[in-house]
């Protein structure tokens, strides 16, 4: 194998690496686009189990309030005619608001963790923008690149390839024109006039070259 043909392989070979290259970057970048949306999809499933837990939460403590107010409005009612029943509504009222401060902590718990996927959704959305355009501006990037690596190399160059089809047509043109014969004039009635006319110029010119030879034949016979 010769130095040239050695030289080809080896440019060809780092050329096609780096479009491999090239691809593997867009396609890894592509892949992790995709997780990053799917991460955000989970993220809105997760967030909406919890604003209804928030929802569930707010309505049992609505109903343990009002369940407390009950027994508190009973116990005093009783008292003066049962104290053992006044103070089993008072023990009911106690349990009541007991279950709502146990509740009203997970209500808290929730809503922060709420909070805190809201944020985590917001940053998400702001970097799958900032990924997306940085793919695109990169790809377009790439796009160039190769283009410009394909134009250098001669490698399916759409102006070499055009000029090509052109010189072969116009060298097909050229060889044709060089081999096909001279058409042949089959009309005798032309042919006649064209023989006429040529005995013609024949005749004239004839005419011309004696009218200037007279003038010397003369001058050599004069004495």
């Amino acid at each position: 194998m010769n130095s040239l043909k050695r030289l080809f392989i080896s440019v060809k070979t780092q050329i096609d690496g780096l479009v491999d290259d090239f691809e593997n970057h867009e396609a890894v970048a592509g892949v992790a686009i995709q997780d990053l949306e799917d991460w955000r999809s989970q993220i809105r499933i997760h967030q909406h189990r919890l604003q209804k837990m928030i929802t569930d939460f707010e309505k049992q403590l609505a109903e343990l309030a009002t369940e407390a107010a009950m027994w508190s409005a009973r116990a005093v009612k009783v008292r003066e005619s049962d104290e053992q029943k006044a103070l089993e509504c008072v023990k009911r009222m106690v349990r009541a608001q007991q279950q709502s401060k146990l509740i009203a902590g997970q209500l808290q718990a929730t809503k922060q963790q709420y909070t805190k996927l809201t944020t985590d959704l917001a940053n998400i959305q702001n970097q799958l923008h900032t990924l997306s355009t940085q793919k695109a501006v990169f790809a377009a990037r790439q796009n160039r690149i190769q283009l410009q690596t394909g134009l250098k190399s001669g490698r399916d160059n759409p102006a070499d390839q055009a000029q090509k089809i052109f010189n072969r047509w116009e060298e097909a043109i050229t060889g044709a024109e060089l081999t096909s014969p001279e058409p042949i004039n089959t009309d005798p009635f032309a042919d006649s006039f064209a023989q006429e006319e040529d005995a013609l110029e024949l005749k004239m010119l004839l005419d011309e070259l004696t009218a200037k030879a007279s003038p010397a034949k003369k001058d050599d016979t004069t004495p």
